[in-house]
């Protein structure tokens, strides 16, 4: 499920707002535009840069046999300026599944199944009970999980059926305030001297 993500962008030192505060609409119009590109352009490079090691961990499913499901990428590519005011602008990603959970952290419940499955194997990386056991192998139920039977007859937990689960939110899923702030605050201003040499 996709929920909207929003960062907040303003913060002008006092100079800064005094001279965009002076300016015709259009003109402050144009340099929050500005400054809300530059900092969009900072939040996006943040995830480029970072790539997949902003998100590894240590969990079950690290390891040989973990396929790449490239999510970072979405994260990144998913971030746009979704509204700009007189005093600043939201930036916002909407459609990456499971990010603002990596904000958040909390609770996640079994909705439209009796149980979550969480994958305990690399092997099950980034996909569902349903695709494992369709593309790699059978799966069936023992207790409270999903197991395969290997070749030499032996079973292999593969996902564990739970209820629910709560994670703690992701450390680094935002990139730090302090950057798109100053790009955002850098962009308008360069924009107002620009205006002010024409």
């Amino acid at each position: 499920m996709s929920i909207k993500t929003t960062i907040t962008v303003t913060g002008l030192d006092e100079v800064t707002s005094s001279m965009l505060a002076l300016q015709s609409t259009e003109v402050r119009r144009r340099a929050i535009n500005a400054g809300a590109d530059d900092a969009l352009v900072v939040v996006k490079k943040y995830y480029g840069v970072g790539g997949s090691a902003l998100w590894s961990g240590t969990g079950p499913t690290q390891g040989a046999g973990r396929k790449k499901t490239q999510w970072w990428r979405k994260v990144e590519s998913n971030w746009s300026v979704a509204s700009t005011s007189s005093t600043g602008a939201t930036l916002s990603n909407i459609n990456t599944d499971g990010f603002s959970h990596k904000i958040t952290g909390g609770t996640i419940s079994a909705k439209r199944a009796k149980f979550l499955t969480i994958p305990i194997v690399p092997e099950a990386h980034g996909l569902s009970a349903k695709t494992y056991s369709k593309t790699i192998k059978p799966l069936f139920r023992v207790k409270n999980l999903l197991v395969q039977e290997d070749k030499d007859g032996k079973i292999k937990p593969i996902f564990v059926l739970k209820k629910s689960v709560t994670q703690k939110a992701w450390k680094g899923a935002l990139p730090p305030e302090k950057t798109y702030l100053d790009a955002y605050a850098a962009g308008v201003l360069d924009t107002l001297i620009a205006e002010s040499e024409k």
